[in-house]
C-alpha cells in the first residue's frame, strides 16, 4: 500500500476558473513562493497558469474516487515536486474541494481563496467557449468557506478587491506571512465585468457571504481567529 507523502510548506491558491487565481498566484509568487508550472501564458493569462499537469489530473480523480492507490501515487508526484522547491511552494487548484486532500497531509499550510462575481465568471467562461465547469460555482464557493473555517492561516479575497487594490488586501496577505508586490496588479487584466448574465438568488447571497468573510479574514481583529487559540 502506498502512503501519502507529507507536504512540508505549501501555499494553496484556490478558486473557481476565471476568478483571478492566476493573478493571486502572481502576487503570492512575488512574496518568494515557488510555483511549479507546466503551462505557458496566453491571451487569457499572460503571466502563465501556475499549474502542473499532474495536479490538474489528480484533483479531478481525487474528487471522483478519493484516495485510491493510484490517486495516492499521483498525489505523491505532485507533493514531491512541491517539496523540491526551496522554502514555501505554491499549488493552484480550481477544483476547490480537492484542497482538503492536501490539508490532511500538510505539515505547514496556508490558503489563499479567490472568488469573483458569479455573473462575470460565467460570462468569462462563455467567452472561452466553456458552457459549464464540472464543479459548479456554488460548490467551489462553499468549499472556499469550508477551507477558511478549517485552515488556520487562510484568507478569502475577491477578484474585485484585488483589481481595486483595496487596502485590506495587503493586510490580509501580511497576516498569513506573505509580503506581496501589489504593483503587479493591473486592472486592465480584467476581461469581463458588469455582465448581465443571469445568476440565481442563492449565488448572489453566497457571493455576499464571501464578501463578509473577506473582510473578516483580512482583519487582524476578525472574530474568526479566536477559534484557533488554546
Amino acid at each position: 500500500m502506498t502512503n501519502p507523502i507529507v507536504l512540508k510548506k505549501g501555499v494553496i491558491v484556490t478558486g473557481h476558473p476565471r476568478s483571478g487565481t492566476s493573478l493571486a498566484c502572481q502576487l503570492v509568487e512575488s512574496s518568494g513562493v515557488s510555483f511549479p508550472n507546466d503551462f505557458e501564458g496566453d491571451e487569457y493569462n499572460q503571466a502563465g497558469y501556475y499549474e502542473m499537469a499532474i495536479s490538474k489530473e489528480v484533483s479531478k480523480e481525487l474528487m471522483n474516487e478519493a484516495m485510491t492507490e493510484e490517486n495516492t501515487k499521483k498525489m505523491n508526484q505532485v507533493i514531491e515536486r512541491l517539496n523540491e522547491q526551496e522554502g514555501w511552494s505554491g499549488l493552484k487548484l480550481v477544483r476547490v474541494p480537492a484542497l482538503f486532500f492536501y490539508r490532511h497531509v500538510a505539515e505547514d499550510l496556508k490558503m489563499v481563496g479567490i472568488f469573483r462575481k458569479p455573473a462575470n465568471v460565467k460570462a468569462s467562461l462563455f467567452k472561452r467557449g466553456i458552457g459549464e465547469f464540472p464543479v459548479s460555482w456554488t460548490k467551489n464557493a462553499n468549499a472556499l468557506i469550508a477551507g477558511y473555517e478549517n485552515i488556520e492561516e487562510s484568507i478569502l479575497i475577491s477578484y474585485e478587491s484585488l483589481l481595486d487594490r483595496e487596502p485590506h488586501i495587503e493586510e490580509g496577505f501580511e497576516k498569513i506571512g506573505l509580503d506581496v508586490d501589489a504593483s503587479l496588479i493591473d486592472s486592465d487584466q480584467q476581461t469581463q465585468q458588469n455582465s448581465r448574465v443571469m445568476v440565481t438568488e442563492a449565488e448572489r447571497s453566497l457571493y455576499e457571504r464571501l464578501k463578509e468573510l473577506e473582510r473578516e479574514s483580512c482583519s487582524k481583529t476578525g472574530s474568526r481567529w479566536h477559534k484557533f487559540k488554546t
